[in-house]
């Protein structure tokens, strides 16, 4: 057997199934006790090859050692090898395992429940190898100490001795508490752990009476379920508080019947202090309710300040933050405890967030510091001692002490649960933040929808009316009164600009605020009050204008007062608009703030558009059929106007002979080129931009007549859609001339300013006031018939009785001319006469040519 006074390492074998725990056994003890050789196997089979292969001064057994009885094995390793040490390790305290170990001779009991348990190991492997064995021969002793008649009697005391002393050596090296009381309920024993655990010396311990540290009424209960439990052949483990002198202390007992010799018995008593377990139940106690509270929680602020509390007040952490990640990409404290907000004041524990915080969250790893300083290069912190702990995607949990090693590993543990239901608790209020918002817009939209349904149906009703409207006066009355009528608004106004000073001149209104009217003024000009409204930036811009809250939006002056004094309080200006022109400004207004959102603003820009086409289409109806017009004559000299660019090319002649509207919003241009080869005209017309499908149709005296599709963005096209009617164009290789008619009411300064800023060399050279008297119906009727001759007469007349015009026709041409008794090509022949006198009459044509000639 080794001894301490050689330089021989003790070789020890140690047995264990967890391979990770014997390989950190095996490093501590190489560290605290180098004179240990520990070799490590993980089973049975394994410890029993290397004993047969090499003698060993100390076995050392894991109590739980899978699939096998520590205590037995190491009471056959005894047997087998004498000289070895034998030491059970293990974390359990009963007294039953004790006893057995004691029956076995195991030399030494380890217990692994306190912090230096290896260190505590090392020591005793050293003591027991170092020592005789208590299974050792009687023989080693001197023989002069022994005599025939007394050696037996000598051997068994001797035995019994030693056995006492190892059972002691065994008690003592247990870290929890240990009793022994006689039958009387006196102490006979107690180990360090106890003395330490009720605070008073063992000589005033041993033979008081349990009384002394407990009270009469739990030593009667423990008697009453000791007895009980003997009766089943069990032991009791029982909760209950010790007197000492620093107060009661809670523990658990775990007691059961013990011989003492002699035919008398006690009971033994494993005594553990669990001050520390009750005060984590606590925590954990108040940890579910913070649990509790925090899943009621609004907001991730609220969230934020139970935690600090809960980590000040229940974890005992009581320098501890929250940083929240936020929109600006930074970790910002959101709460804190009052302990760090007086170390840091408005400060932050770490010198910079880009320090270890940010860390712990871009990396979503948890980071502990027992001394902080020594571990880790970091900025000015006045922490010692640090805990980080990342929570999701939201941000960090730190918390601190200013001294080092002030954390334990339940610590750690009990941070890291109160995180997990932070984070749980964010993730709630982030997803139900989302559902309010979703909800909010949901019914916002639901609300908007709600009202742009009842402004779809105001804007059906309304597109009837305008369809059937026969003025511009008739249109606008129409507007504001459907519009006044119709929740949520309460008054509305168009107003026209003025050619002369550009002020906005209401010319309709409806509903609350008609005197409203009277005390305002509107201008286009920016650079005046008068021109900063709602309305005048419409004018400037032929966009609709939102002033959403007349109470906080600036500028809503000098009409706030009197908007207000009406009830008014939000308003939208809305362009009357048709392509480019300008017809003028609606505004309508609503009794309650924030009414005009995006989707309104947009449904109204669209009536806005839809009210300018109405105009537009009426103004040039007008144009058309009015007796009143204004005819502009101008001398153009733009080559971007393809007939312009045409004759230049060409030096021919073109003449515009007439332009058709087609449904699809397509124009077709009839038109008469002369001088200029068709191939040609036909080569260039499919390289003009906005034309297409050119065709040549006829030759005629006058050079050769074409028809071809004109877009919406041709130069003829815009006219129309300012309401201007082209009624001649003649361009030369010399010059171009453009006749247009406006009606009278229409807005021909709109007209002019944009002809002259859009096209190059154009020059007003001519306008002209025209009064065309309108006929009435048998007025025309005469017209008609003078340019018929009696025999034309009498067959267009035959051929409508007869049903030559119904559809389908009753009567054919053939037998048209059988009614005559006429050829079938002379009624044809009439017929096309009659037609085309009374088409000249209608599109505006003088001409009396026969069509066949």
């Amino acid at each position: 057997m080794a001894s301490p006074l050689n330089s021989d390492p003790i070789s020890t074998l140690y047995v264990d199934s967890d391979p990770d725990r014997a390989e950190s056994v095996r490093s501590a003890l190489r560290d605290t006790h180098p004179c240990v050789a520990l070799d490590t196997v993980p089973s049975r089979a394994a410890a029993d090859r290397s004993l047969a292969a090499e003698p060993r001064d100390c076995v050392v057994v894991r109590a739980d050692l899978h699939g096998v009885d520590a205590v037995q094995y190491l009471a056959t390793v005894r047997d087998r090898s004498p000289s070895a040490a034998t030491i059970l390790y293990g974390d359990e305290h009963s007294p039953d395992l004790l006893r057995r170990a004691r029956a076995a001779g195991i030399d030494a009991y380890v217990h692994d429940g306190s912090a230096d348990h290896v260190s505590v190991l090392g020591d005793h492997v050293v003591a027991s190898a170092t020592e005789p064995s208590s299974a050792a021969p009687e023989a080693d002793a001197p023989d002069d100490r022994r005599s025939a008649g007394d050696a037996p009697a000598s051997t068994d005391r001797q035995r019994r001795e030693r056995e006492l002393e190892r059972y002691e050596a065994m008690v003592e090296t247990v870290r929890d508490g240990l009793y022994v009381l006689d039958e009387a309920g006196r102490f006979v024993a107690v180990n360090r752990a106890f003395v330490e655990l009720v605070g008073r010396p063992r000589t005033e311990l041993v033979g008081a009476h349990a009384t002394a540290v407990t009270s009469e009424e739990t030593h009667e209960e423990v008697n009453a379920l000791l007895e009980s439990a003997n009766a089943d052949g069990g032991d009791v483990t029982y909760e209950t508080t010790l007197e000492t002198p620093r107060g009661e202390v809670p523990v658990e007992t775990n007691i059961s019947s013990f011989p003492l010799g002699g035919g008398e018995s006690g009971r033994v008593g494993v005594v553990r202090d669990i001050s520390e377990r009750r005060r984590r139940e606590a925590q954990l106690a108040s940890l579910n309710e913070t649990a509790q509270a925090l899943a009621t929680a609004e907001t991730s602020q609220e969230v934020s300040e139970l935690a600090v509390r809960a980590a000040a007040e229940t974890l005992d952490l009581p320098v501890s933050d929250i940083k929240l990640y936020d929109e600006r990409g930074e970790l910002v404290v959101t709460a804190r405890t009052e302990a760090a907000a007086n170390l840091v004041g408005e400060g932050s524990l770490f010198a910079s967030d880009a320090d270890l915080p940010w860390e712990v969250y871009a990396t979503s790893s948890s980071a502990a510091f027992d001394d902080l300083p020594a571990e880790r290069d970091v900025s000015e912190t006045p922490l010692r001692s640090a805990i980080l702990l990342p929570i999701g995607k939201y941000g960090v949990f730190v918390t601190g002490e200013t001294e080092p090693n002030a954390f334990s590993e339940t610590d750690v543990v009990l941070a890291n649960i109160l995180v997990a239901n932070v984070r749980a608790a964010l993730e709630r209020t982030d997803r139900e933040e989302r559902l309010r918002e979703r909800t909010a817009e949901l019914e916002a939209r639901t609300e908007t929808l709600e009202r742009v349904n009842r402004i779809n149906d105001v804007i059906r009703d309304m597109t009837r009316a305008l369809t059937e409207a026969t003025s511009r006066e008739e249109i606008e009355e129409v507007v504001c009164t459907q519009l006044a009528n119709a929740e949520p608004y309460r008054f509305a106004w168009i107003g026209e600009q003025e050619t002369v000073g550009g002020e906005l001149v209401p010319v309709a209104s409806a509903g609350v605020g008609r005197g409203y009217l009277d005390d305002i003024t509107v201008t286009a000009a920016a650079d005046e009050p008068t021109g900063r409204g709602p309305a005048g930036r419409a004018l400037r811009t032929h966009e609709p204008q939102v002033q959403n809250d007349f109470h906080t939006d600036p500028p809503f002056e000098p009409w706030r007062a009197q908007a207000l004094k009406r009830g008014l309080r939000a308003g939208i200006s809305i362009p009357l608009v048709y392509k480019e022109t300008l017809y003028g400004v609606l505004n309508l207004y609503a009794g309650g703030p924030g009414v005009f959102d995006e989707l309104e603003v947009e449904v109204l820009g669209e009536l806005g558009r839809t009210i300018g086409f109405a105009i537009n289409a009426l103004e040039r109806r007008k144009a058309l059929v009015g007796d009143q017009a204004v005819e502009l004559e101008f001398r153009i000299d733009d080559p971007s106007v393809p007939p312009v660019t045409h004759v230049a090319d060409t030096e021919g002649r073109f003449s515009l002979d007439a332009l058709v509207e087609q449904g699809d919003g397509t124009i077709r241009s009839f038109f008469v080129v002369d001088g200029v080869d068709p191939d040609t005209v036909l080569s260039q017309a499919t390289q003009m931009p906005y034309i297409s499908d050119a065709n040549l149709l006829a030759e005629r005296d006058d050079g050769y007549l074409y028809e071809a599709t004109l877009e919406d963005e041709s130069f003829f096209a815009t006219l129309l859609g300012y309401g201007a009617h082209p009624t001649a164009f003649t361009a030369t290789a010399d010059r171009a001339t453009l006749t247009v008619e406006l009606p009278r009411t229409g807005d021909i300064r709109a007209f002019l300013e944009m002809f002259l800023q859009a096209y190059d060399g154009v020059e007003l050279v001519a306008r002209r006031e025209l009064d065309r008297p309108i006929q009435t119906e048998s007025e025309f009727r005469a017209l008609y018939r003078e340019r018929l001759t009696d025999r034309q007469e009498e067959v267009l007349r035959t051929a409508f009785v007869a049903g030559f015009f119904d559809w389908p026709r009753r009567a054919t041409g053939r037998e048209v001319a059988e009614i005559l008794d006429v050829s079938q090509p002379t009624v044809n022949r009439h017929i096309r006469k009659g037609e085309h006198e009374l088409f000249s009459l209608v599109f505006g044509s003088d001409e009396t040519d026969d069509p066949d000639a």
